[in-house]
């Protein structure tokens, strides 16, 4: 594929990314440019696989990889190193995901690769940091290493039970969008100064980032979190329900309004001496609680999930049932919203319905316009417009700078 056979949509149409990363993070960084039409090349391995392609049917890949180019090659030695600085000569964000100081190592640092291109936007994701204890920074980081170290881990699972990591991998899709959102917003200041930003995203402080007043009551005031499991410790009424039919769903009963709404559905009155109007929430192992929890149990043995969701939000009470994929390929307003999209993988051997590009825009809306590329598809196009010729290209290969495989994951057939 070719820049010029690019389509022209979106947002980010005319930057150019370059992604380095395995796993999630760096490729949902990549991935979000991507979408909005942005020119995003993949640096993927030339001899081995990324992870994505062969786990879960290679659905990782074929989802957070859509709409990129792949250039399989070696960029730290030899020609495919020459290749790579060509390459950052025409490159707006460079997105790498590591263990922290690895490109300080390998000799690319933010101030080499800017003599380079003074105007280029390094993202650097790892778990620990560029920065800090050396012992931390070189430490290797997945999602639920950084959910261990970044306090969250503790706060998930049942009470009395061990601690769970939360699905599906906020460590890595947080740090994916701190680092679009904030390269973002340094291009913007690129247009100022002419002069490029490195952002370094730790996994982990991105995860601390995301705990609301939790980090304050810990450091502040001595307070460690409790456990919760599926029930609120802060109120009644607030968690995960079993129904009549055995399914779940999730109420919040919280707020003046809500109450006053939802407590009459249950049976209960509101505004009396047990549920005082004005009041916003029924305190956890009051009476009132007591009383509230008997109630609402008698109301979910009556009804089933869905007759529970209707009645409950219809009526202004949050509450969902608990949705599964084939409940929400069957549900209203998935379908309204467009949220399951189909597309071909790049070989047309295969249909893949996955989920849209989110959030909508009204005015330059973001598109699937491509599936995820094979390995090296693209590798003589890009360099080819890095001015190297067909017997430089075929010398690559030769040294094994550069690798090319029709993988798909098991899309390949």
């Amino acid at each position: 594929m070719k820049t010029e056979d690019i389509p022209q949509f979106g947002l980010l149409s005319g930057y150019r990314v370059v992604m380095i990363g395995l796993s999630v993070a760096g490729p949902f960084a990549g991935e979000l440019y991507a979408e909005h039409g942005a020119d995003v090349i993949w640096i993927e391995n030339p001899t081995v696989p990324d992870m994505g392609r062969f786990s879960c049917h290679g659905a990782s890949t074929q989802q957070d990889r859509r709409n990129m180019r792949s250039l399989a090659m070696n960029y730290l030695k030899g020609e495919g190193r020459e290749a790579f600085l060509e390459l950052m000569k025409t490159t707006d964000v460079l997105i790498e995901a590591s263990v922290g100081g690895r490109f300080d190592k390998c000799g690319l640092s933010d101030e080499a690769l800017w003599e380079v291109n003074p105007g280029l936007v390094i993202a650097h994701i790892s778990g620990f940091g560029q920065t800090g204890v050396p012992e931390y920074v070189r430490r290797a980081s997945y999602d639920p290493i950084a959910q261990a170290f970044g306090c969250v881990m503790r706060m998930n699972g049942l009470p009395g039970q061990p601690s769970a990591p939360a699905m599906v991998f906020p460590g890595d899709y947080s740090s994916a969008f701190y680092a679009f959102s904030m390269s973002l917003a340094a291009l913007l200041k690129r247009q100022e100064t002419g002069k490029g930003e490195s952002i370094d995203v730790a996994q982990f402080e991105t995860l601390m980032r995301m705990q609301s007043q939790y980090a304050i009551g810990g450091w502040t005031y001595g307070e460690e979190y409790v456990k919760e499991g599926s029930h609120s410790l802060i109120c009644a009424l607030y968690g995960t329900y079993t129904c009549k039919d055995g399914e779940e769903v999730y109420v919040l009963f919280l707020g003046p309004g809500v109450l006053k709404v939802g407590l009459p559905l249950i049976g209960l009155e509101y505004g009396s001496e047990l549920f005082p109007e004005g009041e916003g929430i029924i305190p956890y192992g009051s009476h009132a609680a007591d009383v509230a929890e008997e109630a609402f149990a008698k109301f979910l043995s009556e009804h089933t999930a869905e007759e529970v969701e209707d009645i409950l939000a219809n009526n202004g009470v949050p509450c969902s049932r608990l949705m599964g994929y084939a409940d929400a390929a069957r549900n209203p307003q998935y379908q309204a919203r467009g949220v399951m999209e189909t597309w071909s993988t790049v070989n047309g051997k295969k249909k893949l319905t996955g989920v849209k590009v989110v959030p909508e825009l009204k005015n330059n809306p973001g598109r699937v316009w491509r599936g995820a590329p094979c390995i090296g598809q693209d590798n003589e196009d890009i360099l080819r417009e890095l001015g190297f010729d067909d017997e430089r290209i075929a010398r690559m290969y030769e040294d094994r700078m550069l690798g090319q495989r029709p993988y798909e994951g098991s899309f390949a057939e």
